[in-house]
């Protein structure tokens, strides 16, 4: 007979494994889709150069595009899920990370579920600049965003 502690790990296990399925059962729509269940606000930011528009091309297209310009202003991209029976829509906002621009950000950041703080790995400034995002986060954004780190271009062979 099993001991109480190796059934709750038992039906731990086979719980994360659940959690693990639901997660790989999904399907990507059209954003043309028209009933969506729940939205989330998506922000990428930080400093400019950092591959913050890889990153959400990437995200939303599955594609990498080598010779990405500059973004002036922003770039909206929706992606629309469907997990299970729910339909959800991620509005993923790529901001520009030009100092020039940074008043024009700071609108952006409110009603924002995720804020995704990048740098990358090869630019020791934007690596510094990773505590101002966060707090422009903690100022603008609701208490409850949930902030992620992203060190972006690991992939880029060291020339030093």
């Amino acid at each position: 007979m099993e001991s109480d502690k190796n059934l709750d790990k038992k039906e731990n296990k086979e719980e994360k494994e659940d959690q693990e399925d639901e997660i790989e059962n999904y399907e990507i729509l059209s954003p043309k889709h028209v009933k969506i269940d729940k939205e989330f606000k998506i922000i990428i930011i930080g400093d400019s150069g950092v591959g913050k528009t890889c990153i959400m091309n990437r995200a939303t297209t599955g594609q990498f595009k080598d010779n990405v310009s500059a973004t002036i202003g922003f770039e909206y991209s929706p992606f629309i899920l469907k997990i299970k029976d729910k339909v959800i829509k991620l509005a993923i906002w790529d901001t520009c990370g030009q100092e020039a621009y940074r008043s024009l950000i700071k609108s952006f950041f409110n009603g924002s579920s995720l804020a995704v703080i990048v740098y990358a790995v090869d630019n020791e400034k934007s690596f510094s600049s990773i505590p101002e995002w966060i707090r422009q986060c903690k100022i603008l954004c609701e208490p409850d965003t949930k902030l992620v780190l992203i060190g972006n271009k690991n992939d880029i062979p060291d020339d030093k």
